[in-house]
Parts: structure tokens; sequence; C-alpha cells
């Protein structure tokens, strides 16, 4: 369990290292077992393995040389551990900025050893055809759409984890009869 007073702990830093991890291996068999422009078939017209370097951002976008990105995505890094990670207790939230983190990090790395990212993931459906990515593209894709589902959805801190670990988020004191049901079916705690 996490401690209420620092929610953010190893199980952030272990799925941000993973995915950093496995998006570093596969890119490092891609390098290794392909050449650079070379494209194999995975699953016959849907997906490609293509190894491409990407001077750009995520799908292609550019934002401007390989020293902005590293900027920019050292002050995103460095938000989301020492701010947004810290602030937010749902497990949404955690995934989502975990993911985002992992994602980044995968991605940094590339930008300082080569300049560029190593891209090799090809999904076309006919002659549409989607920008070449990798797994850290693929984190902080999922990541921003959790983030996005969490802000939407409005989800409540983990009690359990806030309230010192009290099972179901009961405090002392906070018994079925000292609750009351709002109109909404919901139960809340008397004044």
């Amino acid at each position: 369990m996490t401690d209420p007073s620092s929610p953010i702990g190893r199980p952030f830093y272990a799925i941000a290292l993973l995915l950093t991890t496995i998006d570093q291996l596969t890119k490092l068999w891609v390098v290794r077992a392909m050449e650079l422009g070379e494209s194999r078939p995975v699953l016959d017209g849907f997906l490609k393995i293509t190894y491409v370097h990407n001077a750009g951002a995520a799908f292609g976008l550019d934002l401007g040389g390989r020293w902005s990105f590293i900027l920019v995505t050292i002050l995103v890094a460095t938000f989301i551990v020492f701010y947004y990670a810290r602030s937010e207790r749902t497990r949404t939230a955690r995934w989502a900025l975990a993911l985002i983190l992992g994602g980044a990090l995968g991605n940094l790395i590339d930008r300082i050893r080569l300049g560029e990212v190593v891209d090799f993931l090809h999904l076309s459906i006919s002659t549409a055809s989607w920008p070449i990515f990798n797994v850290a593209d693929i984190g902080v894709t999922v990541g921003v759409g959790l983030l996005a589902i969490h802000l939407f959805r409005r989800e409540h801190p983990d009690v359990s984890e806030i309230d010192g670990g009290a099972p179901g988020g009961v405090r002392d004191g906070d018994t079925p009869a000292s609750r009351s049901a709002d109109p909404a079916g919901e139960e809340t705690g008397s004044a």
C-alpha cells in the first residue's frame, strides 16, 4: 500500500520503468535485426515492422529540433513526478501518469543517445496508413487517454489510501448508523 502522505510510490515507478525497459529492448532488437528503412510484414495487410528514425515528436510531428524535445520532455517528466503525480490519489490518474512518464523517458533516451527516435510499428488498412510509432508512443497515448477518462469521470481518490488504509475508507466513529442516504441514493456521513 502507498503511504497517504506520499501517494507516488513503487508501483508508479515500476510501471514507468517497465514501459521504458520494454520500449528500449524492442528498439534494440529492431536496430540489431533490421536495416534502416527495412519493412517486414507481421499481420498481412495490417501490421508491419518498419525501421525508421524520427526526428519529430510522436507520430512524426515536428516541434523544433532535438534540444527543444529534450528540454520539453525533461520539464514534463519533472512536472509529472514532483507536482501532478504527488497530488493525484486515484489509480486511473497514477496509471496514466506512469505510462506517460515511461513513454516520455523511452523516447528521451533515444533523443539523447541518437538525436532522434527509433520507430518501427506500422499499422495500415488497405491504402490508409498510420504514422510509424514505437512502444513509448503507445504508453504516452494510452496514458493521455486514461488521464482524459480520469478528468471527465471526476474519479474520487482512493479513500483507503488517503484515510490511512481503513477498509473502504471508514474512519473511527464512522458507522452505518452515523450515515444517512442522500436523495441520489449515496451514503453520506452525518454532520
